[in-house]
Parts: structure tokens; C-alpha cells; sequence
């Protein structure tokens, strides 16, 4: 879902991130666009998974996310 603003849409995923961490201890990044890249893509949020992170892990990453959204978009 875009607000049709980069910068709105930024401030969401932020939002979306900041809760994230602190309601589950779930860490996301947000991706910016650069003033240098060629490539318009939009913004949004990485992922990174390592060997480590089990099964759980994951899925409670998952539904974290799937909740600070829901929970996040309703408020908009």
C-alpha cells in the first residue's frame, strides 16, 4: 500500500519498524532511496536472516510484522 509519497511511505515503514522493536524485540531496516541511484525503486524494509535464527525466529518476525501493520495502517 503507497500513500503516493516516498517520503509518507518512509514514515510509515519507520513507524511500522520502531514498533516492531519495541513491542517484539523484532529488528527491521527501512531502505531509503539514494539521490545517486538509477533505479527508481521504492521504499521499504529489509530483512536479515542469518544461520542462527530458527524456525521461531522467523515466524515470530512474521507475525510481528504482520500485527505493527495492520495495527499501524488502521491508525492512518
Amino acid at each position: 500500500m503507497s500513500t503516493g509519497s516516498a517520503k509518507d511511505d518512509l514514515k510509515l515503514l519507520e513507524a511500522i519498524a520502531d514498533r516492531a522493536l519495541k513491542e517484539d524485540s523484532v529488528f527491521v531496516a527501512t531502505s531509503k532511496r539514494s539521490t545517486i541511484d538509477k533505479c527508481r525503486l521504492p521504499v521499504g524494509i529489509r530483512l536479515f536472516v542469518s544461520a542462527a535464527h530458527s524456525n521461531s525466529d522467523l515466524l515470530k518476525a512474521c507475525e510481528s510484522l504482520k500485527r505493527v501493520s495492520a495495527a499501524v495502517l488502521m491508525n492512518l
